[in-house]
Formats: structure tokens, C-alpha cells, sequence
């Protein structure tokens, strides 16, 4: 059977999942709109390694690697060499630009365990960031962001432990098929939300609703996420748990409240 949504001149054939390359599509993903075409089957154009070779004529070095315990931070761009130089100076250690791509990291070695801290501008540009920290040999991820608040209960300065993600971007359906929510790590999880709770400081756990857009916050969604249990609203957590899901790797996310939208304003 063959589903050709309207314009479209190459089809997409549901009995068939080798058709053009392409991954299968059932009769009810047969839709003009392309964010809801589950291709998460298909190969790529352009995946890492073909940008490290790049980078390996470009430096004229080999790829490095890093251990698999990585930390992510997507913070406002004015803290992201902040966090790279309290590391450097505390543990001398020199950050590594090698995929001069924004996303540059440090490995370290903290209580005999090697870890690496990796930086990345906000956004759906964080996706890509972890995709370079997976491919360079990072397995359990935790990512570090900035979010709003969206309950009069939960302070400014206070840190939410993602237990799922609101899907309201885009990036994530490119690596994981639709649904409401996608999930982080369990065992990763558990892991950061007692080492959060050691902080001292007002922590909690639950859905995050992820949405890029930042000037299109519209207050009807707010309304509604926050009913249907949302703690805080951000920018990259339901992409990464989708990045993570697609990799085979393990990932969770933590949110540091920065602002409150409890009054449906910023």
C-alpha cells in the first residue's frame, strides 16, 4: 500500500519499509505536516562521525574520547565557559574545542570517577551537542538547564528532576516517534534526584514541559500543562530523553528554577 500525502511526489509505502531508504509509515501518519511523519527508521544524511572526520582533517588529530559519565550544561550563554573554567582551574585541566561546533568539553576526574562536562548553547542546538558527546563515547548523561517555574509553589532557585517531558518541540520527533510525554532514565534518575536532594535546597519531581519557542509561550498551553501537572517550562529536555532513547543511551535531566511564570507572565 502506498501513502502519498498531498503534494508530495515520492511516496511512502507501508508495506514496504526499505522503499526509497525510508522507514514506514502507517495510513494514519499519511499527513501534509511533516513533523508528524515518523522517520525515526531512516538513516541519515549526516550523522557525527562524519562531521569528526572533518574536524580530524581540520585539527590534524584523531577524534578524542571521553568517559562515559558526562554532564551537559545548556545554561544562558553568559555561565557556559564559567562552568568550563571552574573546572579547569580547580582540576588543570584544559577544555577541548575538537568539534569547534560551540560544544566544548573538559574530563576530569572527581572522587576517582572520570567524568567530562560538556557546554552547549540553548535550544535545539543542545540535540546536536549530545549527539557529538554520545558518539565520543559518553553513556550516562545529565543534563543541566534553566527553566520557569510554572507553580506558585516552587521557589525561584529550586531544581526540578525531570520524571518525563512534555513534547511541545520539534527536535525530539526526529529522533523518537510522536507521543505526549517521553521518559528519561530511570536508574539515572533516582541517582539525581538523591544527589539533588543532598544540595540542601527546595527539589522536586516531575513532568517538565519543553518548548523552544521562546516568544510563543502561549498563556492557553501554560494554563493547561500546569493542570496536567507540569513543574517548570524549558527548552531542551524532551530532545535530549528523545536523543537518549535513539542512541540506546542513558540520560536524565535536572532544571534549575530561574524564573516563575505562576502569574501566567514572565
Amino acid at each position: 500500500m502506498t501513502c502519498c500525502p498531498p503534494g508530495q511526489r515520492s511516496c511512502w509505502r507501508t508495506d514496504d519499509a526499505r522503499h526509497l531508504g525510508r522507514a514506514t509509515l502507517t495510513v494514519s501518519d499519511a499527513t501534509p505536516d511533516p513533523l508528524l511523519w515518523d522517520t525515526t527508521g531512516s538513516p541519515s544524511a549526516f550523522d557525527p562521525e562524519d562531521w569528526f572526520a572533518y574536524c580530524t582533517r581540520l585539527h590534524g588529530r584523531p577524534q578524542p574520547t571521553v568517559p562515559p559519565l558526562a554532564i551537559q550544561s545548556v545554561i544562558n550563554a553568559p555561565h557556559e565557559q564559567v562552568h568550563l573554567d571552574i573546572v579547569a582551574r580547580r582540576f588543570g585541566v584544559r577544555p577541548d574545542d575538537f568539534t569547534i561546533a560551540a560544544h566544548p568539553f573538559a574530563v576530569f576526574s572527581h572522587r576517582g570517577q572520570d567524568v567530562v562536562l560538556a557546554t552547549s548553547p540553548k535550544g535545539s542546538y543542545a540535540a546536536g551537542g549530545l549527539d557529538e558527546l554520545i558518539a565520543l563515547g559518553a553513556r550516562r548523561i545529565v543534563l543541566l538547564n534553566v527553566g520557569a517555574g510554572m507553580g506558585a509553589d516552587l521557589p525561584v532557585g529550586g531544581l526540578v528532576v525531570a520524571s518525563r517531558a512534555l513534547r511541545d518541540d520539534g527536535t525530539s520527533l526526529h529522533y523518537q516517534p510522536a507521543s505526549r510525554y517521553n521518559e528519561p532514565s530511570p536508574s539515572l534518575t533516582r541517582a539525581l534526584t538523591a544527589a539533588a536532594r543532598r544540595t540542601g535546597t527546595t527539589v522536586r519531581e516531575g513532568p517538565v514541559w519543553t518548548n523552544p519557542a521562546h516568544f510563543r509561550l502561549s498563556q492557553s498551553r501554560l494554563d493547561e500543562f500546569r493542570q496536567e501537572g507540569c513543574q517548570v517550562l524549558e527548552n531542551e529536555v524532551a530532545a535530549a530523553f528523545a536523543v537518549g532513547h535513539y542512541r540506546k543511551v542513558e540520560v536524565a535531566a535536572l532544571v534549575h528554577v530561574g524564573l516563575s511564570l505562576a502569574a501566567g507572565r514572565f
